[in-house]
């Protein structure tokens, strides 16, 4: 999906203008912030709950009121105290689009989550890719006829929600998928209760991500916005290619804390942490010999004077991805709820301090305040995925 956005903010840049960029830039991430309310942390729950307590039933009713709770709360958004009420009305339309463009996106993870759940992770990686690349196959040639942003990604999203229901049908007459479990709950308010601490803290993981753009938003303007989101977008990168690693084996690590099989999950975990630190120091080596100029002729700009910009947004993306990883592992171990104090925190640490980096810096110090956050998040979850590895060892031994 990382890759998505990268195809679509160079089609709008080199076909349109920076500001029109600078507009995709924070509809893409303010989309992606409430798209964390949409898929409201179930997914590594559902993936690991091997002892099927939680019907699909559950799980999708829970996941079309999340959606709708997207929706809403991600449009009321525009108008409260946190957003901007100064917004024209094609960049709110465009925001509102993309909230439903992205709506799809939590809908289908419900699907797929259970697909995964039976063993079948790659049937729904197939229709996914195909999705994703069809959209763009729609989305890209909209843009150069019509030179419309709005326009183009109206078009897009009927048709991936089109394509949704397609490919759900397809898949259930193909593999007999998703599973209608004949046992396990099929109550909604039990996975709401036990997934909000998960929600909340993802939510605010990506609140505080997107901080830096939202005081950018606030204080400079829609070029300096789409510049910082050029330098960004590499970022995606480490968490891209660590999910690749990673999602594919949550269910297992599942079954081996289940199974209490500590010090081998907890190793499987330390493997992991190594090939995100590798794959981080792999993307700043790219990114400071050749990441300006390639960035620079994919987005039509001279981002040569950011490059130590990028390098810094590179070290937050790996601390990023060593969160989410935490956090996956904490998930595991259900004890969530220890997660929400941290970001809480973390979230009002960014606040006070992203604002007053940028007024003095600009996105030199967006940038910074983006990595000091990130490492902040980091330790926090390093701690509690300590601790639960510690307090099992404990009980164990008992």
């Amino acid at each position: 999906m990382a890759f998505q956005s990268v195809i679509m903010l160079v089609v709008v840049t080199h076909v349109c203008d920076v500001s029109t960029a600078g507009v995709l830039t924070l509809a893409y991430a303010h989309a992606n912030l409430f798209l964390n309310l949409g898929k409201y942390g179930v997914r590594n729950y559902q993936v690991s709950d091997v002892e099927r307590r939680h019907s699909f039933i559950a799980y999708a009713k829970l996941r079309v009121l999340t959606s709708t709770l997207m929706l809403v709360f991600g449009s009321a958004f525009l108008l409260s105290p946190f957003g901007d009420t100064g917004y024209s009305a094609s960049k709110s339309a465009t925001i509102f689009v993309m909230l439903l463009f992205k709506c799809i996106d939590a809908l289908e993870d419900a699907v797929h989550g259970n697909y995964q759940q039976n063993g079948r992770l790659d049937v729904g990686a197939k229709v996914l890719c195909f999705r994703l690349s069809t959209t763009i196959a729609i989305f890209a040639p909209l843009v150069c006829l019509t030179r419309d942003l709005l326009l183009s990604l109206s078009i897009a999203t009927a048709y991936t929600a089109l394509y949704f229901l397609a490919e759900t049908a397809w898949v259930w007459r193909r593999y007999g998928l998703p599973s209608f479990d004949a046992g396990g709950s099929s109550k909604v308010l039990p996975l709401l209760k036990a997934c909000f601490p998960l929600f909340l803290s993802l939510f605010l993981l990506f609140y505080i991500g997107n901080i830096p753009k939202y005081t950018i938003d606030t204080l400079m303007d829609d070029a300096a916005q789409a510049i910082y989101g050029f330098i960004a977008m590499p970022v995606f990168v480490v968490g891209l290619l660590s999910n690749f690693i990673f999602n594919p084996i949550v269910a297992s690590l599942a079954l081996q804390w289940s199974k209490g099989k500590v010090d081998a999950f907890s190793k499987r975990f330390l493997r992991q942490s190594i090939v995100i630190l590798l794959i981080t120091v792999g993307c700043i080596v790219g990114a400071w010999t050749i990441g300006a100029p390639v960035l620079g002729a994919l987005y039509n700009t001279n981002l040569y004077p950011y490059r130590i910009d990028l390098i810094v947004l590179l070290m937050g993306g790996g601390l990023l991805a060593l969160a989410t990883l935490f956090t996956t592992g904490i998930t595991i171990m259900r004890n969530q709820r220890m997660l929400t104090f941290g970001y809480l925190l973390v979230s009002l640490i960014a606040r006070i301090l992203c604002p007053v980096m940028v007024r003095a810096d600009g996105i030199d110090g967006a940038s910074w305040s983006y990595l000091w956050v990130m490492l902040c998040l980091t330790l926090w979850c390093l701690g509690g995925f300590l601790m639960g590895l510690r307090s099992n060892k404990g009980s164990a031994s008992d």
